[in-house]
């Protein structure tokens, strides 16, 4: 990921470039068991596409409803949630893709959102199969508990990509169903004291202007955080943001 520090806040954002280099890495690496990633990506935005309409369902005409199946698949459609929240003592402005909302946007503005994460994974068919679904629900987790979304809806699939059940999991029990198995795979509280600790952490090191880099090798424990550029502040934040942070500072100055 990167970073940079304005005005006392740090700005934190996706290293895209490095995140398609991984992907890279990855299909030049040892050969993969199962299809390729991008075949399952696209079962999972097929799955998308068939549990989604694009208006409520009295404003959704009979003939698109009954031909879903053969929708285009598109991966650019998304709700986008942007939430004021903390862990410990730092305050976090998040924004993040959300897939779907479950009835319709509340009239009233500030009213709760009914936000739906629409996921796939493999179907389960042994003890196995439940460790590593339940490892998976930590990032479902995290992901939805952070930006409000309090509704999963999982669509499990046999190893062709033929989706076999859904099963519908609210996100504030999912810590709970993870617990009630012995020798759990991970613990909500620790996820959230690791998450308090690290962003205090983080305040003190990102303390001056320029790109910072946060990065974690892959099955490695340690978190790196470097200075890779030494002035400004990359692409993270454009021009036009920081003349409107500029005028709002100012304007609170003179008020």
């Amino acid at each position: 990921m990167n970073a940079t520090l304005y005005q006392g806040t740090i700005f934190i954002e996706d290293n895209h470039a490095q995140k398609m280099l991984s992907r890279q890495n990855e299909d030049r690496g040892k050969p993969r068991r199962g299809p390729p990633l991008d075949v399952m990506q696209f079962w999972g935005y097929k799955f998308e596409t068939l549990s989604t309409l694009p208006a409520p369902w009295a404003e959704t005409s009979r003939d698109f409803i009954e031909n879903r199946e053969k929708q285009v698949v598109n991966n650019k459609e998304q709700y986008c949630s942007v939430v004021r929240t903390g862990i410990g003592k730092v305050v976090l402005c998040l924004g993040g893709e959300v897939d779907a909302i479950w009835d319709s946007k509340p009239q009233e503005k500030g009213k709760p959102i009914n936000w739906v994460e629409l996921k796939t994974t493999a179907e389960i068919r042994h003890g196995g199969d439940i460790e590593k679904f339940h490892r998976k629900l930590m990032k479902y987790w995290i992901q939805s508990f952070l930006l409000g979304v309090p509704k999963i809806i999982v669509g499990f699939r046999t190893p062709d990509g033929i989706l076999v059940d859904i099963k519908e999991i609210e996100t504030q029990q999912i810590p709970q169903t993870v617990n009630a198995r012995p020798n759990a795979a991970w613990n909500a509280d620790i996820c959230v004291n690791f998450a308090a600790a690290f962003l205090e952490w983080l305040m003190q090191v990102v303390n001056d202007e320029g790109v910072w880099r946060i990065s974690r090798r892959a099955h490695s424990s340690v978190i790196e955080v470097y200075k890779a550029e030494e002035t400004g502040h990359g692409d993270i934040l454009t021009d036009e943001f920081k003349d409107w942070r500029i005028k709002l500072a100012l304007g609170a100055s003179e008020s």
